[in-house]
């Protein structure tokens, strides 16, 4: 537990970081974009000028969290790993109680398994999402190896896809293997754009 704590203590990413990351994200004409995975990371996160926010799956079922992140009336991203319809229902029900409109509400089909496994993506699960909710968005945050499942999702009508970006896939942390390289993540946003057109 604590060489966990200390790879993840690590990794955070402090308030001067996140201005650093957002002027550069300016010079390159990028949407910057972070998750705050507390309320106060939230607020801080609105005093830098985001526009959306994205929960986390572990954070579905934090109602005092949703509440928080639905009272700023912001586009929302919301990750649903290992949540029922139920769930979803109960977040998106607390989430515009607080304010949010559900056609601002974008939900995410998630396996929370690095790598996930072929067999274990269950594509359908996004339009079942889309029926059982009328007026959300869907999308998929996408943990297989490769960029095949997020084009399909994307052919399936996902419109916002999370896939995750490495340097090195051998580098040391959990999802760095199911993570795409540069020129693999040129060539999943390439072929995205192919079947948004087709």
């Amino acid at each position: 537990y604590e060489s966990q704590h200390a790879m993840i203590s690590n990794l955070e990413l402090s308030r001067g970081m996140h201005e650093e990351l957002i002027a550069h994200c300016n010079q390159c004409n990028i949407a910057f974009f972070s998750t705050g995975f507390d309320t106060l990371s939230i607020d801080m996160l609105v005093e830098l000028g985001l526009e959306q926010f994205k929960i986390p799956s572990g954070e579905i079922t934090n109602l005092p969290y949703l509440k928080h992140i639905g009272g700023l009336g912001k586009p929302i991203i919301l990750s649903t790993g290992m949540a029922n319809l139920g769930e979803i229902e109960q977040a998106l029900h607390a989430l515009v109680e607080a304010g949010s409109c559900l056609e601002m509400i974008t939900v995410l089909h998630c396996n929370t398994e690095y790598p996930t496994p072929m067999e274990d993506v269950n594509l359908k699960a996004m339009q079942s999402i889309e029926n059982a909710f009328p007026g959300i968005k869907i999308g998929y945050s996408d943990h297989t190896l490769g960029n095949e499942v997020a084009i399909a999702a994307v052919a399936m009508g996902a419109v916002v896809i999370e896939k995750h970006f490495t340097l090195d896939k051998s580098l040391p942390g959990p999802d760095h293997r199911a993570s795409l390289e540069s020129h693999e993540f040129g060539r999943m946003v390439e072929n995205i754009r192919i079947v948004e057109q087709s």
